[in-house]
């Protein structure tokens, strides 16, 4: 059983003031590396202590147990921002929640796999999550066991305006 999950993350908006907002948010206030460019912590503050963790109050504040691994921004445009995150056990799939509910006019795309067990494809809008959607991993073993997803997991431009439009007005 694998322990790290890898996400994929792309944060979309019409308005590039959203996604500075966002990106300032989840700026770690010390980052321990250059690639260090989001963190848990700093998106979703919740004030624990590294050398007393509780792992229950950590996985209702993230739904992860521990603070990311790693992180890194894969691709920065005027309407999306791609980072890729590597959180124990499972995505952070409550942070994607909380910061779409955050910032209005904001859709969270998520696509997380522990490589071993689970894959899952999240969109979330206003601070719920508008399509899920759950598999086990295509682990492909040609050397480099990459991970593949369903073709429609993929984000898309197009999805993440309808499911904006869908959501309603933005606040």
């Amino acid at each position: 059983m694998a322990n790290i999950a890898d996400s994929t993350v792309t944060f979309f908006a019409l308005d590039p003031v959203v996604l500075v907002a966002v990106r300032d948010q989840v700026r770690p206030a010390v980052p321990w590396s250059p690639a260090h460019v989001l963190s848990l912590e700093a998106a979703v503050p919740t004030g624990l202590d590294l050398d007393d963790w509780d792992h229950e109050r950590a996985f209702a504040a993230w739904g992860t147990s521990r603070p990311e691994v790693d992180s890194e921004l894969l691709e920065e445009h005027a309407d999306r921002l791609v980072y890729r995150v590597g959180t124990a056990w499972s995505g952070p799939e409550t942070v994607w929640a909380t910061l779409s509910a955050q910032h209005p006019g904001l859709v969270v795309h998520s696509v997380s796999s522990d490589g071993s067990e689970f894959s899952s494809c999240g969109w979330y809008v206003a601070g719920r999550a508008v399509r899920w959607e759950e598999g086990e991993p295509d682990v492909q073993d040609d050397g480099d066991e990459e991970v593949r997803h369903p073709a429609e997991w993929a984000f898309s431009e197009s999805v993440a305006r309808e499911v904006l439009a869908d959501s309603g007005p933005v606040r």
